[in-house]
């Protein structure tokens, strides 16, 4: 247990210290080539690439947080049990769902507001195992001073046409509104369904 714990931490160490550096100063040389390019359509793609390295860099720092977590099955803070629960879904949609996290999940949600996060995201992953026919979901938790928002998106059927049964979603709806937030579910813009469910933190 030792070497993979010690695998992991090198792996952490590896995507900090020479993938983010080298993501962040390619950021850095496209916003200074933009100064160069006169023709308006290449300078829109150059433009549009320089919000691309952040994004990845936001993802690799989630990974790196993931990695770092999964020795420490017993916490008790938000992101952990974030992960849990997406851990505990890989058996039953039969591969392993990507997690995203960012804000301080850990010190700025307070208990009751996490509780109804963990049980969302519970009753979302299950949908997406028992009526999706997904191969892929993507969960991505954030929270700022305002709001934590969970958005949980697959690439299988979308939601049906005519919905059969409500429960699911009429509880999640219910936990959202009892907080003062709201939760909308339907298709997404490239095929599959998206799950949106936000709660203040005042």
């Amino acid at each position: 247990m030792s070497t993979v714990l010690q695998d992991r931490d090198r792996i952490a160490r590896d995507l900090h210290d020479l993938a983010i550096q080298r993501l962040f100063a390619t950021g850095m040389t496209l916003q200074s080539a933009t100064r160069f390019i006169d023709h308006p359509e290449a300078l829109e793609r150059v433009e549009s690439a320089v919000d691309a390295p952040d994004d990845t860099i936001k993802v690799i720092r989630s990974t790196i947080f993931s990695l770092k977590a999964r020795d420490r099955d017993t916490g008790t803070g938000l992101r952990s049990r974030c992960l849990r629960e997406v851990d505990a879904a890989t058996e039953v949609l039969g591969f392993a769902p990507t997690l995203r996290v960012d804000g301080l999940l850990d010190t700025a949600v307070p208990e009751t507001v996490s509780a109804h996060v963990i049980a969302v995201l519970r009753e979302a992953l299950a949908n997406a195992a028992r009526h999706g026919h997904t191969n892929r979901v993507e969960v991505h938790v954030e929270s700022d001073e305002h709001q934590v928002r969970l958005r949980v998106r697959d690439d299988g059927v979308g939601p049906p046409a005519t919905p059969t049964r409500h429960s699911g979603l009429g509880n999640m709806r219910e936990r959202a509104e009892s907080l003062g937030g709201t939760c909308t579910f339907g298709p997404a813009p490239d095929g599959g369904a998206i799950l949106e469910w936000r709660a203040p933190l005042t």
